[in-house]
């Protein structure tokens, strides 16, 4: 049988940093086997579903061209790819188990449940559920779930990143597959649609790997083909080593990146580092090179911290590496005030200064909101009037304006700093600017002066 792996994202809230990375692992080892990519949306929590963060998972996962193969927006052979369309199934796999006295209606109610737990917590015992349900059934209720009956003993898979996993069946108390309103739990819709979805290779996030023993007791109940390997991958941790939640980490939402101008393919750079190492110096990977250079074996076991800086250099060199042409039509969604050809005229003082696109707005703003001018000491005004006089009858090019202010910081007697930042000021109203000759060369030579002999009239 090819190789057939997926993903199987939860439509709840944004696009997810860890759905990004497992689906690109999913991806890396499908084309490296000539296999298929499945997405599969696990949208069984009624309540918190949203068709719009359905399409955020699309447009995510678009963005970053982690294509699939199959799923709820192309169909293929084992349709339907979203679990809500799929709760028949579901159903009637739960009724053989409970046929075959594999699984039981459970009537206790959460009130029944929490006393069991605390009466184990008191006697200083692991929780399992008591099975009364099973010895004793409760007469005259109509509201029930349904558990596994758990056959207990040694639970064993291959884990590609981490070898030969054991588990003791014992430990695991009879767990709910069926809820009371209906809907299967992930313990029981993943396992039964990896199964009947012919997923030969489960790839996911470390914190699942305890729910893997779970879900193949059911997988040999229900007498499926158990998926060749699994791979748990490493978290993604917060710089302190922390857990991430979307509350707290912002960084989790894919959508920051590509509003903040990183490009897909440095983040895909980046998400593939984090948690695997080549084993080599090399940092930059195109997707090319990841396929090729990209195994299980080197995958760490160890949660890997997000580090911001290490993704900005990244993206920084992605940019460096741009044509022209590429740059400006990467920059044109953040820059819509400008047109092409000032868009291109900046990319050479830009290139070397961003390690994310939307800087560009913070350099450029200038160029569509005229700054107030500020006020001036009497001997900074003769400076910024000395920079007109040489700056009237130049050519409006970067070259010639960096050649007359030379000229005109040398006969001030003052250094280039003290020279240039309050001509910055004036400009942009900002400190900081992309160098002095091009600050000026973007903006009209009128409307350039015109900001210059403006400030020569605010006075301290």
């Amino acid at each position: 049988m090819s190789v057939r792996v997926r993903i199987a994202p939860s439509p709840t809230g944004f696009a997810h940093l860890g759905t990004a990375s497992t689906a690109l692992y999913n991806v890396l080892f499908a084309r490296q086997q000539d296999g298929t990519f499945v997405l599969r949306i696990d949208d069984t929590d009624v309540e918190r579903n949203r068709p719009e963060y359905e399409a955020l998972i699309y447009e995510s996962l678009h963005w970053l061209r982690l294509d699939w193969d199959e799923g709820p927006d192309k169909g293929g052979p084992h349709a339907p790819y979203r679990q809500s369309e799929r709760l028949d199934l579901y159903k009637e796999e739960a009724a053989r188990l409970i046929t075959e006295r594999k699984a039981y209606r459970c009537y206790c109610t959460p009130e029944e449940l929490e006393t069991e737990r605390r009466q184990a917590q008191s006697e200083k015992r692991a929780y399992k559920y008591s099975r009364r349900c099973l010895t004793n059934p409760l007469e005259g209720r109509s509201v029930f779930a349904v558990r596994f009956k758990v056959p207990g003993g040694d639970v064993s898979f291959k884990d590609m990143v981490r070898g030969e996993m054991h588990f003791d069946g014992d430990l695991i108390g009879d767990f709910i597959i069926v809820k009371s309103d209906g809907y299967p739990t992930y313990q029981f819709a993943s396992p039964v649609d990896d199964a009947l979805m012919k997923i030969t290779h489960v790839i996911r996030g470390e914190e699942h790997l305890s729910n893997t023993p779970y879900q193949l007791m059911l997988v040999d109940a229900l007498g499926y083909e158990r998926p060749r390997a699994y791979a748990h991958m490493p978290l993604i941790l917060a710089k302190d080593g922390s857990k991430m939640s979307k509350r707290k980490h912002p960084e989790l939402n894919v959508a920051i990146y590509r509003e903040q101008g990183y490009l897909p393919e440095a983040l895909l750079n980046y998400l593939a580092l984090l948690g695997w190492n080549p084993g080599t110096a090399q940092e930059i990977f195109s997707f090319d090179d990841l396929l090729t250079a990209f195994s299980f074996e080197r995958v760490q076991h160890a949660g890997a911290r997000f580090d911001w800086e290490k993704l900005n250099w990244i993206n920084g060199e992605y940019i460096r590496k741009l044509s022209d042409d590429e740059l400006a039509s990467r920059l044109r969604p953040f820059l819509p005030q400008l047109d092409e050809a000032t868009v291109k005229r900046a990319i050479p003082p830009l290139r070397t200064r961003m390690h994310k696109l939307a800087q560009a707005v913070d350099y450029l703003d200038y160029l569509w909101t005229e700054p107030a001018p500020p006020t001036l000491d009497a001997e900074t005004i003769e400076r910024v009037k000395s920079a007109i006089n040489v700056l009237q009858d130049m050519p409006w090019q970067a070259e010639a304006i960096e050649s007359a202010l030379e000229k005109a910081v040398a006969e001030s007697g003052v250094g280039k700093g003290k020279f240039y930042t309050p001509l910055r000021d004036v400009l942009t109203g900002k400190k900081v600017s992309l160098p002095i000759h091009y600050t000026l060369e973007l903006l009209p030579k009128e409307v350039a002066l015109q900001r210059l002999q403006r400030a020569t009239n605010v006075r301290v």
